[in-house]
């Protein structure tokens, strides 16, 4: 007995929909591919969020060292820095005999107080002295490397086998920074009228996003001033002390010159 075998097509219109929608789904949800700009990004704004972050209080051990023009080079100090979002800074240097130097920045005042020879030192609005909007918190952030260019920054980046580019605006300033391969900031300026500043960074301590500078390097574009922190024992502080960043001057003290710091660095110097 002969007949025929009807065979009826798999009905795969709602299946085969069902697995593209999921495909596509999952592609459009994946990370990017290493390497690319995409991928470059995310490293970054990770990173500098995680290290923003941190800036909720913060405590390091540093060797600073300070040349340029306005003050010659300065022996090396040893120095406690301590942070605390979203404007506060304090650095102590010490030496054999205590306390050398200690300097508060909060908001937009500088404080500074050299208890061996009751020198002292006031600046209120330091932003112009520096030609920096909020210095405390620049100086934070540039210890930390907490820099995130804007969206449209990244739609105009420069990629090379290094890293990226990145330029931007914001107001009368004019910002660039660039980024290493792993997406961590190797250097900033900032520009305003004449004046530039300069951070660049040449060592981390740690790896990925969790990494942290070891080594900061600031400058003016003029060479007036040049500051560079070999960073140690770095830490996040859990509760922040009011205390630290109060710095009350005596009533007599007697007005701090950069030639005195110059003299008692020299004396530490030679004492050592």
């Amino acid at each position: 007995m002969s007949g025929s075998v009807t065979t009826r097509a798999r009905p795969r219109s709602r299946f085969a929909f069902a697995l593209a929608t999921l495909a596509a789904l999952a592609a459009s949800c994946a990370p990017p591919a290493p390497g690319s700009l995409e991928s470059l990004e995310s490293a970054a704004r990770t990173g500098a969020h995680r290290r923003e972050r941190r800036l909720q209080g913060l405590e390091a051990s540093a060797v600073l060292r300070v040349d340029g023009r306005a003050t010659g080079r300065l022996p090396a100090v040893s120095v406690t820095t301590r942070l605390a979002a979203p404007d506060r800074l304090r650095l102590q240097a010490r030496w054999l005999l205590g306390v050398l130097l200690d300097a508060v920045v909060n908001s937009d005042t500088l404080t500074a107080w050299m208890p061996s020879e009751r020198l002292g030192l006031k600046i209120p609005g330091l932003a112009d002295s520096l030609g920096i909007r909020e210095p405390a918190r620049f100086l934070g952030r540039a210890i930390v490397a907490s820099w995130q260019a804007p969206a449209e920054a990244w739609r105009g980046a420069r990629a090379d086998s290094a890293g990226v580019s990145l330029d931007w605006r914001e107001g009368n300033e004019v910002w660039g920074l660039r980024l290493d391969s792993a997406g961590r900031p190797s250097e900033l300026s900032v520009a305003r009228d004449s004046h530039r500043v300069t951070v660049r960074y040449s060592g981390w301590h740690g790896a990925g996003a969790s990494a942290l500078p070891s080594r900061v390097e600031l400058a003016d574009g003029e060479g007036w001033l040049r500051v560079r922190m070999d960073l140690e024992d770095v830490h996040s502080v859990k509760k922040v002390k009011p205390a630290w960043f109060r710095l009350p001057l005596p009533a007599d003290f007697e007005p701090l010159a950069l030639d005195d710091l110059r003299r008692v660095l020299s004396l530490r110097e030679k004492l050592r």
